[in-house]
């Protein structure tokens, strides 16, 4: 089953800035403490991501027993988590910080225990503050490995400014960084 999703017909679409990776570069993770791709976080999903040509990153996750939720599969809720962590990525190549509005998924498959999930995500425009990505998981590696698409997302983001955490400072486990990527105005 596939949600509705309808783009808007006004989007622009942005370019890649001199500041991201080159293809194949790595990029950096947005705060050593998130639950996503932190490497402070032990109970996280440790997930790493690349730039690719383009807008476009590529992440993966290996799907851990950790993270099971029926009988030997995926939760629903650590793919969802993968999927905003990988669209949140895509979207530095704005420069600026970005928060979730909307997130969308379509669960195609069953992903076994095991699994090492590959996801691209890509910005597919912006209107003033907001944001449009989609992604795509894929099973690369493990018990189901076919490189078929298991399961899309897409999502709004909101671009914000760094001052809109600072209501939560007193909640902060350790000193909040976030990448210093060009112009993080609005």
């Amino acid at each position: 089953m596939s949600g509705t999703w309808i783009l808007p017909d006004d989007l622009e679409i942005p370019s890649r800035p001199d500041f991201f990776p080159e293809p194949g570069g790595a990029l950096p993770q947005h705060w050593a403490k998130c639950f996503g791709c932190g490497d402070e976080q032990p109970a996280g999903l440790a997930m790493h991501f690349t730039a690719t040509e383009g807008i476009e990153v590529v992440g993966q996750l290996t799907v851990a027993s950790r993270y099971q939720g029926g009988p030997g599969v995926i939760h629903g809720g650590i793919l969802t988590t993968a999927f905003d962590e990988t669209q949140g990525m895509a979207c530095m190549v704005l420069g600026t910080p970005v928060v979730t509005g909307h997130l969308q998924i379509d669960f195609a498959r069953p992903i076994p225990l095991g699994s090492v999930l590959e996801f691209r995500a890509r910005i597919d425009g912006t209107i003033r503050r907001k944001v449009y990505a989609s992604s795509e998981a894929r099973i690369v590696e493990g018990p189901a490995a076919s490189n078929e698409v298991v399961a899309t997302s897409r999502g709004l983001f909101l671009r914000i400014k760094p001052e809109h955490f600072t209501p939560m400072a007193e909640f902060v486990d350790g000193v909040p960084t976030m990448p210093n990527f060009g112009n993080s105005t609005l």
